[in-house]
């Protein structure tokens, strides 16, 4: 009786190991997949030196085929994102993606203002994707933000 009792306990061990193998490789997926986007939203807007519709079109058409959230219960992106973030010396960035029917936020900056230095006035996007953790038992929805800058696009007059 003795062995069939340690045989239950190296069996409950060996279920919990495998549980938390699943939970650790869920959580790379989510991780992975929310830096990616942000990555991809950061290169695209830099290819077109700012936020455009098509920008936004190519954008929201790449977060499709790779599985990323879509905005459920929202109508659009602008019920998710704030309207204004704060950041840049006190000065706060505009939504410029509010149209988007995917839940990641990019912000605009504007880094001239009175008294900027020439060579470093222009704009700057801010860009916030999320990880999603679904617990299908507990029901519980875990989102996390990832988020990161672009380079200053300088205007430069001429």
């Amino acid at each position: 009786m003795k062995e069939a009792i340690a045989n239950a306990g190296v069996f409950n061990l060996i279920i919990i190991f495998v549980i938390i193998l699943i939970l650790m490789f869920l959580g790379s997926l989510s991780y992975s997949r929310g830096f990616k986007a942000k990555n991809k939203v950061i290169e695209e807007i830099e290819k077109d030196q700012g936020f455009t519709t098509s920008t936004q079109a190519r954008i929201d058409d790449w977060l499709s085929n790779i599985g990323y959230r879509a905005n459920v219960g929202y109508n659009k992106n602008s019920d998710v994102c704030a309207a204004t973030v704060s950041g840049n010396g006190g000065r706060g960035g505009q939504l410029v993606n509010g149209e988007s029917d995917y839940q990641y936020c990019v912000y605009e900056f504007d880094t001239c203002g009175s008294g900027a230095d020439a060579a470093k006035c222009g704009k700057y996007y801010r860009v916030i994707t999320y990880m999603y953790f679904d617990i299908p038992v507990i029901g519980g929805l875990l989102k996390l933000p990832v988020s990161g800058e672009t380079m200053i696009f300088n205007e430069i007059n001429s």
